[in-house]
């Protein structure tokens, strides 16, 4: 590997580090796990009614993980789980007031910072800053996945 490739790396994860940091700094604030913060995060902005199957495709949790942190969730009184109609596995994930009331309290804020400073960028910046991370991601996936299958790991 290149010696600009090692910075540049190195760089890059320590800006994502930052990142997952910065996050999770925001949900200790709040006595939430990272987790359950995601899942509060992810049911304001949706909406009532995302399910746990889609919050794991979509922001790649496992079912297991999601499960403790809506069980804790709902311990808090924050939510509730409603079968989905027509699927009995498929549950709504769907605030309580009380969960509402703290969502309203955290997410917003978060929100206007995200929005605020993610906004100082120009419209090409923006476009491009997402453009690179998904292929980022998706590359990273691939040559993952590829140096497993070489050295024999399932």
């Amino acid at each position: 590997m290149s010696d600009v490739i090692a910075r540049q790396l190195s760089l890059l994860n320590q800006h994502d580090k930052l990142l997952n940091d910065l996050y999770h700094s925001y949900a200790a604030r709040w006595n939430l796990s990272d987790t359950a913060f995601w899942i509060l995060y992810i049911a304001f902005v949706q909406g009532d009614g995302c399910t746990q199957k889609e919050i794991c495709q979509a922001w790649s949790y496992t079912r297991q993980t999601v499960n403790t942190a809506l069980k804790s969730l709902e311990r808090r009184g924050c939510i509730t789980l409603v079968p989905v109609p027509g699927n009995q596995k498929s549950k709504a994930i769907r605030f309580t007031e009380a969960g509402r009331q703290l969502a309203q309290r955290i997410i917003p804020p978060l929100l206007q910072a995200e929005c605020s400073s993610f906004g100082q960028m120009s419209e090409q910046e923006r476009e491009a800053l997402v453009a690179l991370s998904q292929k980022r991601a998706a590359l990273l996936q691939q040559a993952v996945t590829d140096a497993l299958a070489a050295a024999g790991v399932p």
